[in-house]
């Protein structure tokens, strides 16, 4: 991408947003059950800079006065040491005491974030722990944050997907954050309002960055039993993902509680360097653990970090009535005790959560990111040719495994583009951005001709 096409727009979106800033402590955009254009922003806390958007979609200030989400962005310029808990998530064998591993990072995510004050829990610039960032332009488009708690539409959640009592379709929901190593990483490729991609090298980001992520749907205990005893948010969410909804209006949104229901981390370990340098895990919420402190009632799925290029056999398992462990899997682990509800996992069994594809893996779909995007994220959904899902029983073709190579840090998934190291964040922020610069320019660029098509999507369905 050539920087100077963007100059413009991002002088022009920076003067609109820099010139709003005001004194108390609490912040709402204008919007009213639509969306909020990237230059139409009020703030009332102060801060250092103001580069981007908190969020994209939120009640007018006439409807709400109230706690909103603050996007993280003060980015370390210099490289960050790292800090104890990363030393400890680093000194644990994650092949050999993989629960101890997973646990470690759980806590080292919760300290300072995981309030027994739910709804006003994970708000980062109160965390006096340590300091954990946003990637930024997330607001953008039709999947953008909401302004509760930052929260993106993610992937649709299909019937009995969650259990064989879930009769409602919905969507995830979902808030992703980076520690201060990974903040670096993205403050190079964000430097100001304007992406510079190319800052990524072979390295891609920091050993022992760490990444979060939670996820959530508007699907409670009544149809999904492990979710009693829930964590909540509100949050501004399509009406159409509420259960029960009737409104055919797929555009409006409104006010409607959320349910905690998976939480993902990942974490750059040089000890996976073989495979990628990527370490991934997956936890679920069962609320039937009783723990006092609800946020502990997330639960490790499993750990992965390889894709199995060797294991070509095609199974998968839809609608769980419970959870198949693939004992031939060397890069995965899934935790087999019986406080784990039934687990859909990924293809054959690989690693994935209860509100991720079943026919693809952590490690599968986060290998695609890079920029411009020209492979799906799925092989499903790629495009011009996609590629089906080969059926159970038998083996995948060389083109489905595309999809499961070890691919190594700082490799693109196709040579033609520049790895975003496994970060879809990242990868989506940028595309983003050029969507919009296309837009506000009436013009194209050239990158728009790759990403027609293959477009990180968080609510692609497989049609």
């Amino acid at each position: 991408m050539k920087s100077s096409h963007l100059t413009l727009t991002c002088i022009a979106l920076l003067l609109s947003i820099t010139g709003c800033k005001e004194t108390s402590k609490d912040k709402v955009i204008s919007s009213n059950s639509a969306y909020v254009d990237a230059t139409d922003i009020t703030t009332n806390q102060e801060r250092e800079n103001i580069d981007y958007p908190d969020f994209g979609y939120m009640l007018s200030p006439s409807d709400y006065n109230g706690r909103v989400f603050e996007l993280s962005d003060n980015f370390p310029k210099e490289l960050p040491e790292q800090d104890e808990g990363v030393k400890k998530i680093l000194s644990i064998d994650f092949k050999t005491d993989w629960e101890a591993y997973l646990l470690a990072v759980q806590e080292y995510a919760f300290e300072g974030n995981a309030s027994k004050d739910y709804e006003n829990a994970f708000f980062l610039e109160d965390n006096t722990v340590r300091q954990w960032v946003h990637v930024p332009w997330q607001h953008w488009g039709t999947t953008g944050r909401e302004g509760f708690h930052g929260l993106t539409q993610e992937g649709p959640v299909a019937k009995q997907m969650l259990a064989q009592t879930q009769t409602s379709v919905s969507h995830a929901y979902a808030v992703g954050f980076y520690n201060d190593l990974g903040g670096y990483t993205i403050g190079k490729v964000w430097p100001s309002g304007t992406p510079n991609y190319s800052s990524l090298n072979e390295s891609g980001f920091p050993e022992g960055t760490v990444v979060a992520k939670l996820l959530f749907v508007p699907i409670d205990a009544n149809e999904v039993p492990y979710l009693a005893n829930p964590v909540s948010w509100n949050a501004y969410i399509y009406e159409s993902d509420i259960p029960g909804n009737t409104n055919p209006d797929k555009k409006a949104r409104k006010p409607y509680p959320v349910n905690v229901i998976q939480m993902d981390i990942m974490v750059k370990d040089p000890r996976a360097k073989d495979t990628g340098g990527w370490v991934f895990g997956t936890f679920v919420y069962n609320g039937n653990l009783g723990n006092d402190n609800r946020w502990y009632n997330l639960m490790p799925v499993g750990i992965m970090w390889g894709n199995d290029p060797n294991n070509k056999m095609s199974n998968y398992n839809l609608t769980p009535k419970e959870t198949i462990i693939n004992d031939n899997l060397k890069e995965t682990i899934i935790n087999p005790s019986p406080d784990l509800p039934p687990m859909h996992l990924g293809w054959n069994s690989r690693l994935n959560g209860p509100v991720d594809n079943g026919q693809s893996s952590c490690f599968s779909c986060h290998s695609t990111a890079e920029y411009p995007v020209i492979s799906g994220i799925l092989p499903q959904f790629n495009k011009p040719v996609s590629v089906p899902v080969p059926p159970a029983g038998t083996m995948a073709s060389d083109e489905w495994m595309r999809w499961y190579r070890n691919i190594p840090c700082g490799t693109p998934f196709d040579e033609q583009a520049t790895s975003f190291d496994f970060s879809l964040q990242l990868a989506k922020s940028v595309q983003n951005y050029i969507e919009y610069a296309s837009a506000a320019q009436e013009g194209l660029y050239h990158e728009d001709y790759w990403t027609n098509e293959n477009q990180i999507r968080r609510n692609q369905i497989d049609d």
